[in-house]
């Protein structure tokens, strides 16, 4: 036996192993010097340009994702489920250019017409004429509000009454009639 092999015998018994431990371990502890060192990684930097390019994969067809769904819920009714989109896309763009409003409130007027027309149940067709109203009473009171974009919404609501029920029909001459004074 070699010197290291009968220290490290000499180290297995005091640390508690059995001679035939020892007998096992020996041969192995004498090939270990075979084993390679790891090699260590070796650091390269990132170059600038890769530490936008990452997030940008991300990002960019996210805000196109977000762009799309902004997009196609302007052209939403209040019975589908893209109109929450609508209504809170109007609200920041009425928010950031407040001439918009005029944009939304014929939005409104022409929705509730469509959805006298398609027979939609009472409640939405009154939850969307409450919002007409709303943004009306809000864009009246502009300085630049304009009378083409009131008679717009006074047709559409007109044509809506000629087929509404008899409770819509009601909440529409209302409304109609409350945007007059």
């Amino acid at each position: 036996m070699r010197a290291h092999e009968k220290q490290l015998g000499k180290e297995l018994r005091q640390a508690g192993a059995s001679d035939a431990e020892i007998r096992e371990l020996l041969p192995i502890a004498a090939n270990l010097h075979l084993l390679k060192e790891p090699e260590l990684p070796v650091f390269k930097p990132t170059p600038w340009w890769q530490a936008f390019v990452k997030p940008a994969m991300f990002v960019i067809p996210s805000l196109a994702f977000g762009m799309a769904i902004i997009i196609l819920s302007q052209a939403a009714l209040p019975t589908s489920l893209l109109y929450p989109v609508q209504k809170l896309s109007d609200n920041v763009i009425s928010g950031i250019q407040p001439s918009y409003k005029a944009e939304v409130m014929m939005k409104r007027a022409q929705q509730v017409n469509q959805l006298v027309n398609q027979k939609a149940e009472s409640g939405v067709i009154l939850a969307t004429l409450a919002s007409y109203s709303t943004n009306a009473k809000s864009y009246k009171t502009q300085s630049h509000a304009s009378y083409a974009a009131f008679e717009y919404c006074k047709s559409n609501l007109q044509q809506a009454t000629a087929k509404a029920s008899p409770a819509v029909r009601d909440a529409i001459n209302a409304s109609l009639k409350s945007l007059e004074s």
